[in-house]
């Protein structure tokens, strides 16, 4: 299957329907979402709108667009924590519909999430934490050029009460600016 970019689109959590960010907090509550992000406490339909409101009032810390794929909504990316003044973002990114898992959508989600936060946001790094045993994720961002900046032995506990490493990985503009990153 040949993935156009064309076919990617995104849109701010808070201007699609409610039926979409109730989707996102599925999503979210999916094993194989839980599994792979720092918090793997299921979120109630509470604290969900309580986030969206935060993120209403908040929309210069964090802004989360839902992925779609010819008009399907399939998975989320985000700019969190952003800092203005020091020209840096977190972010993150999953894919929630099961069925988008394995078909290389990954790859753009990350170039889009890069072009947003470079040359829209106009950020000049990007860091992000990924679990030790997350190991396509790592892989992928290693492929783009982001570099290991740390890791923190057995710091995040799982539901099964394993110990998982965290890995810290950063990227930089100059290193957006010369690439020839494609997805």
């Amino acid at each position: 299957m040949s993935i156009l970019r064309e076919e990617f689109s995104y849109r701010d959590i808070l201007h699609v329907s409610s039926d979409i960010q109730e989707l996102v907090r599925l999503w979210r509550n999916s094993d194989h979402v839980r599994t792979n992000v720092l918090s793997s406490e299921p979120i109630s339909e509470r604290q969900h709108a309580d986030w969206l409101a935060f993120l209403r009032c908040h929309s210069e810390r964090q802004v989360l667009r839902v992925a779609f794929y010819e008009k399907i909504p399939f998975g989320i990316i985000t700019l969190k924590d952003m800092d203005t003044y020091a020209s840096r973002s977190d972010w993150g990114m999953y894919i929630g519909e099961k069925t988008f898992l394995g078909r290389g959508f990954a790859r753009p989600m990350l170039f889009d999430l890069l072009t947003w936060a470079f040359e829209e946001k106009g950020f000049r790094r990007l860091f992000t934490s990924v679990l030790g045993d997350n190991v396509k994720a790592i892989a992928l961002y290693l492929n783009f050029g982001f570099h290991l900046e740390g890791r923190f032995e057995r710091h995040i506990r799982r539901e099964s009460g394993e110990l998982v490493d965290l890995y810290w990985l950063a990227y930089f503009r100059e290193q957006w600016n010369l690439s020839q990153i494609k997805y």
